[in-house]
């Protein structure tokens, strides 16, 4: 009789030890806070008031404004800026991009729906300040993690 690893069962341990069906159910739980969006990067308020103007009317798309306007290196993608953490950003831009805020349920169904974002995916935000310039930041993809909605939820956002 053989004796090896098959025999003893130790690949069915193995397999047994790494199957964590949590993670093949829902990976999205163990993935960090990140977010997509996009922006347009200008030296003055006004500039960026009159292109978010452009924008709301239909005048002009975000990509094309982007390309057209921005002081930043991400114009020439329409203002994508790809995946990113918080923390990447300064925090002016974070804030837009992860805040949350009390919805002021009393009895929630679950603890997800105490908090909501402050703003909107696929929505022109701002004029945001930073040291850069003025921003209008579009959102297109945002994930909280749990641990990270703990850690706000614990911290009173």
């Amino acid at each position: 009789m053989r004796c090896g690893p098959v025999s003893l069962g130790l690949f069915d341990a193995f397999k047994k030890a790494f199957d964590n069906k949590d993670y093949t159910n829902s990976p999205a739980t163990y993935e960090q806070t990140n977010a997509r969006a996009s922006h347009i990067l200008v030296p003055t308020e006004a500039q960026a008031l009159e292109i978010k103007s452009a924008l709301e009317s239909g005048r002009m798309d975000f990509s094309e404004a982007a390309m057209k306007h921005s002081t930043c290196n991400s114009a020439a993608r329409g203002g994508k800026l790809g995946k990113f953490t918080p923390g990447q950003m300064v925090k002016e831009f974070d804030d837009v991009v992860f805040g949350l805020y009390d919805t002021g349920l009393i009895n929630p169904k679950n603890e997800a729906d105490i908090y909501e974002p402050k703003y909107a995916l696929d929505e022109v935000h701002g004029p945001v300040a930073t040291q850069f310039g003025f921003h209008l930041i579009k959102i297109e993809t945002r994930y909280i993690s749990e641990s990270d909605f703990r850690l706000k939820q614990s911290a009173g956002l």
